[in-house]
């Protein structure tokens, strides 16, 4: 039977069945056009049944690995034939993703190592999908997806202050290795990642260091919470081409521009600035200064060039 097209859900409710932020609805939605949920007479989001239906099987896609921008103009059937293969031929290979049932995928697994405390085990499933998978769909379909939802859970009561530090700690490490290891042999031109004062959340930009090295940048994440003066000293020191600047909390959306402004000014024009997160979408573009890139995602990080 088909799903109900009744729209009756407001985001907050679609988050929680999914497992999505609602950052990342209505990414999907304006990006990828992945759903188009009707409005209320106060011009708020309501989604159907159908509507949620979809969502969650592109979330499950993406936790194989799939990135969404290669799924989202799937209609409801191809993507779901496409989990039931993606699926079967996981079985197929013996592949360790899988529970005994053949329904949990990396990202599943990992989450729940989150939740259970256990980094050891946490680790491992990381590093198996890494091996498993191989960067790109790693980074993309794994770490990111988990990120997402280790966030979403936090701020929704689901996990546990313990459970957050513990997940980001463990996920820190395996990225900061994980940009080591993608990094150019023989060196390239240097990606600067860090975040804006007062932003302390620093695994968006552990993301996109990691991705920035397997793009072919020679990556290098200073940290979180620094003021402009000191991303524009070491992107000089360290001679960079790029500088990306991640921005996840929503509190401070407001002030971004003005301190990107004042990056901007501080640094060469030679330089690009990239700007990307789960809050990025927040900003006003009106606001941002000239030369400031927002990246629509991971995949959106242009590779360098010499």
């Amino acid at each position: 039977m088909a799903s109900d097209t009744t729209p009756r859900h407001p985001i907050r409710v679609v988050a929680r069945r999914t497992g999505l932020t609602t950052a990342t609805i209505r990414a999907w939605e304006r990006r990828y056009d992945a759903v188009r949920p009707q409005r209320s007479e106060v011009g708020q989001r309501r989604y159907s049944d159908a509507d949620v239906e979809r969502l969650d099987t592109l979330r499950r896609l993406t936790e194989m690995g799939r990135s969404i921008s290669s799924v989202a103009a799937l209609d409801h059937e191809e993507a779901a034939a496409l989990l039931t293969e993606d699926r079967a031929a996981a079985a197929d290979m013996g592949a360790p993703n899988l529970s005994t049932d053949g329904s949990a995928p990396w990202g599943v697994q990992a989450f729940a190592c989150v939740l259970s405390l256990d980094d050891d085990g946490l680790e491992r499933v990381l590093w198996r999908a890494f091996t498993t998978l191989g960067a790109a769909r790693f980074l993309e379909g794994v770490a990111a997806p988990l990120l997402h939802r280790i966030g979403a859970g936090w701020e929704d009561g689901e996990v546990s202050p313990a459970q957050e530090h513990l997940g980001s700690e463990v996920v820190d490490r395996v990225l900061a290795e994980v940009t080591d290891r993608l990094a150019p042999p023989e060196g390239g031109p240097r990606l600067v990642v860090a975040t804006l004062q007062g932003e302390r959340h620093g695994l968006g930009g552990r993301l996109v260091a990691a991705w920035g090295s397997l793009a072919g940048w020679a990556a290098k994440y200073l940290g979180t919470d620094l003021p402009p003066s000191e991303i524009a000293d070491a992107a000089a020191h360290l001679g960079a081409k790029a500088v990306a600047i991640s921005v996840v909390g929503t509190e401070s959306v407001q002030i971004v521009p003005g301190t990107l402004g004042e990056l901007r000014r501080m640094l060469p024009a030679h330089v690009a600035v990239f700007v990307g997160g789960r809050a990025s979408e927040h900003l006003d573009a009106d606001r941002l200064p000239a030369g400031v890139v927002v990246l629509g995602g991971l995949d959106t990080l242009p590779p360098p060039t010499r």
